[in-house]
């Protein structure tokens, strides 16, 4: 079993959770930065008993479109996600409802969600 630590945090916040989180679960994971303007997804495939932290800011109570882009050429392959979404200024809306959607789009087993006002 692998640790991921999948997150897209621009301006630093929602990556601040994400480590928090993370390390509180396991101390050795691999992060994967959804920012990377280089990166488009396709590159990563899982394994059904790898664990995914995947952390996305809210932005209008969305998931930014770059993070759906790249979460949606990811092969899940029914690994387990746990869902992080960072908000501030107002709620979250329907960011957890489209997460789970894109997650499980694309092969993932969606488990846990959490949220936070960072």
């Amino acid at each position: 079993m692998s640790v991921y630590e999948i997150v897209f945090s621009p301006t630093g916040g929602t990556k601040r959770v994400s480590e928090i989180f993370t390390k509180a679960f396991c101390q050795d994971s691999v992060c994967i930065d959804l920012a990377r303007r280089d990166m488009d997804g396709s590159e990563y495939s899982f394994q059904e008993e790898d664990v995914c932290i995947v952390s996305v800011p809210s932005y209008g109570g969305r998931v930014p479109g770059a993070a759906v882009s790249r979460l949606r050429r990811m092969k899940g392959n029914q690994a387990g996600a746990i869902l992080i979404t960072v908000y501030g200024n107002r709620a979250y809306d329907d960011t957890f409802a489209e997460l789970q959607d894109v997650l499980e789009g694309s092969g993932f087993s969606c488990k846990a969600a959490v949220s936070s006002d960072a």
